[in-house]
Order: structure tokens, then sequence, then C-alpha cells
């Protein structure tokens, strides 16, 4: 098992009871990850160090997604197939 700790803290404008302040919803494609970064250097730093020993050779993106975690989503929720 692999863990991927929390930020201590997010970005204040953004901040209320339901932002989704994980790591884990993150994104594998063709060639990276993409992974969320919410302002904790030091947090930020760790998941994307983690995150780069469990999918070597993938180029490891972090995205501010203040604005999505804010509504209680991430990276993987907003990746999904929608119905036709």
């Amino acid at each position: 098992m692999v863990l991927l700790p929390g930020p201590t803290y997010v970005r204040p404008q953004y901040d209320n009871k339901d932002f989704a302040a994980g790591y884990t919803n993150f994104y594998v494609c063709n060639g990276a990850v993409l992974c969320p970064e919410f302002g904790d250097a030091s947090a930020d730093r760790n998941t994307k160090a983690i995150l780069r020993e469990q999918f070597p050779g993938r180029d490891i993106v972090q995205l501010n997604i203040d604005a999505i975690a804010a509504g209680g989503g991430g990276i993987h929720c907003t990746t999904q197939q929608q119905p036709a």
C-alpha cells in the first residue's frame, strides 16, 4: 500500500467544508500522471516524488484544481466519460 498524505493547508480563497484536498484523485494518461497541487509546497513535492516512484517513465504534472476541489471533486472526476 502507498500512502499519499493530504496537504496541511489549502489556498484560503477556496477553502470550505466540501473542499476535496486529497492527492489520490489523480489521472493516468499516455506518458503522464495528472495530479493536484494545493499550494502546500512540502506536501505537493512529496506527492510528486511518490507518484514519480510509482509511475516510472511518466511525467508527473501537477495542476491547481482549487475550483474543482472546492466543489468536492478532483481530476479523475472531471475526466470520466459522459453517456451519449
